[in-house]
C-alpha cells in the first residue's frame, strides 16, 4: 500500500472504530497557511471543475483552504460555516467565499463535509477533511503545505484568543523587524537534518503590550519545536550553527532592577552539584512565577516527581526529595529580589517582556546585515563562523537595556 493509501486507510479505520472521538480531534482552520508556488497551479483544474470564479480573492482563498486540507491529512479540520465568523481583521487573510468553496467541493467528491450544530447549551464547528479525489492532485505532501504568518505582532485576550489593537510605534517597530527577519530567515537554507526550516517569527503579547511578547516560530517542523539536540543539528546555508543563552537572565534583571549588579549562577547559589542545578532552576523560576508559596512549592514538587526512576534514585541519593527546603534557602540567598517571589504570574509575563524586548534588538542586529538569526526566546543561533559577534551583541544589548552585565553560555 503506498503513502496516499496508508493516509486513508487509517482515516477510514479510525472513523469506524470511533467517529465522535475523531471528529473531536479536528485541527483549526489556519489562516497562516499556504502552498509553495510551483503547487499552485493544482488550482486551476479546482476552479474549472468546482465553477468558481477566478478572481485573485478566490485565489488566495482557495489556497488557504487546501494548504488546510493537506497540512495533516489523517484529521479533520474544524470550520465555521457562518458568516459572522469570517469578518476581516488583522488576523485573518481568507475570506467567506472559503464557505462556498467548501460547500461546492463538497458537492463534487473533493472533501468531505460533517455539519455543526448549534443549541442553548454549547455549539460545534463544521468538520472538513480531504477526499481520495483530491488527494490524487496532490501526491507532495508534506512539502506542500508552508506558513506565512497574517498577523507579525499578536495580543491575546485572557482566553487566549486574539484580540484587535490601535497600532503605536512600538508596535510598528516590532513588526518591522519581524518582517525583515522572516525574509532574511526564510531565504536561507536552513535545515534540521533532512528537513528544511522556515522559521517565520511572530510576537505574542498576553492581554497588554507590557506582558510576555516573546518571539515565536510558526509552521510545520518550526524552530522551536526541536529539542535542544536536535538544534545541534540545524545547518544555514550548508553551514554549522552555535546556540548561545544569557545566563540566569530573569533573575539577573531583577537584581538589575534593584540596582544590583549580581555575578555567579543564580540557580547554583545554594547548592553548587551540578546534577542538582536543573531542579534548582525549575524552583526559583516557579518562585517567580506562581501566586503563592503553596503553588510554587506543588509545581516543583511536581517536576521532581515525574523524573525517571534513575533520576529520582540519584536525587534521592543527593540527600533532594522535596523542594521546601531548597524554597527556603533562595529566600535567604536572594534577599534583595525575595519581594518579588510568588506575586503571581505576571512578574514571570514582565520579565519575558523584558527579554523579548532585548531578543529583539539582537535579532535585528544581524538581520541588518541580512544574516539569518534564530530565537529561542532568550537565546539565538547562528552560523559557527558569527560565534564571537553574537556572545558581544548579546552582553552590549543587555547592558544597553538595563546598565549591568550578564554572562553567556
Amino acid at each position: 500500500m503506498n503513502f496516499r493509501g496508508n493516509i486513508l486507510h487509517n482515516i477510514r479505520k479510525q472513523r469506524q472504530d470511533n467517529p465522535g472521538a475523531w471528529l473531536n480531534e479536528s485541527l483549526p482552520f489556519d489562516h497562516g497557511l499556504r502552498l509553495p508556488t510551483e503547487y499552485k497551479a493544482l488550482m486551476t483544474t479546482l476552479f474549472d471543475e468546482c465553477n468558481i470564479a477566478k478572481r485573485r480573492e478566490n485565489f488566495i482563498n482557495l489556497e488557504i483552504l487546501l494548504a488546510n486540507l493537506l497540512r495533516h491529512r489523517s484529521r479533520p479540520i474544524a470550520i465555521s460555516l457562518s458568516p459572522n465568523h469570517w469578518k476581516k481583521s488583522r488576523y485573518t487573510r481568507a475570506g467567506f467565499s472559503v464557505v462556498r468553496m467548501v460547500k461546492n467541493m463538497h458537492e463534487r467528491g473533493f472533501l468531505e463535509l460533517r455539519t455543526g450544530y448549534r443549541t442553548h447549551k454549547e455549539s460545534r464547528l463544521s468538520r472538513i477533511w480531504a477526499t481520495e479525489k483530491l488527494l490524487e492532485y496532490c501526491k507532495a505532501y508534506p512539502r506542500m503545505v508552508c506558513y506565512e504568518p497574517v498577523e507579525l505582532v499578536e495580543l491575546r485576550d485572557e482566553n487566549k484568543q486574539p484580540k484587535d489593537y490601535k497600532d503605536t510605534a512600538r508596535t510598528q517597530r516590532i513588526r518591522a523587524i519581524l518582517a525583515k527577519a522572516n525574509k532574511v530567515n526564510t531565504s536561507a537554507e536552513i535545515f534540521s537534518g533532512d528537513w528544511q526550516l522556515k522559521p517565520f517569527l511572530v510576537a505574542i503579547f498576553d492581554r497588554k503590550f507590557t506582558l510576555y511578547g516573546r518571539l515565536h516560530t510558526r509552521g510545520y517542523r518550526h524552530l522551536q519545536g526541536l529539542s535542544e539536540d536536535e538544534r545541534r543539528e540545524i545547518t544555514i546555508n550548508g553551514d554549522p550553527v552555535v546556540e548561545l543563552d544569557y545566563k540566569g537572565l530573569h533573575p539577573s534583571l531583577l537584581y538589575a532592577a534593584e540596582g544590583i549588579q549580581f555575578r555567579g549562577d543564580p540557580y547554583s547559589i545554594v547548592d553548587s552539584r551540578r546534577t542538582v542545578r536543573p531542579f534548582l532552576k525549575i524552583i526559583l523560576l516557579t518562585l517567580l512565577n506562581a501566586k503563592d508559596e503553596i503553588e510554587a512549592e506543588k509545581a516543583a514538587n511536581y517536576w521532581l516527581l515525574n523524573r525517571t526512576r534513575e533520576e529520582w534514585v540519584t536525587f534521592r541519593k543527593l540527600g533532594i526529595t522535596r523542594a521546601k527546603p531548597l524554597m527556603e534557602k533562595f529566600r535567604e540567598a536572594h534577599a534583595s529580589i525575595a519581594h518579588y517571589f510568588c506575586t503571581g504570574k505576571e512578574t514571570g509575563l514582565r520579565l519575558m517582556n523584558k527579554d523579548s524586548t532585548i531578543a529583539l534588538d539582537v535579532v535585528d542586529h544581524f538581520i541588518k546585515q541580512n544574516i539569518p538569526c534564530l530565537p529561542v526566546h532568550d537565546s539565538f543561533i547562528v552560523q559557527a563562523n558569527y560565534r564571537d559577534e553574537l556572545e558581544q551583541v548579546m552582553k552590549s544589548t543587555y547592558r544597553r537595556h538595563t546598565g549591568f552585565r550578564i554572562a553567556v553560555k
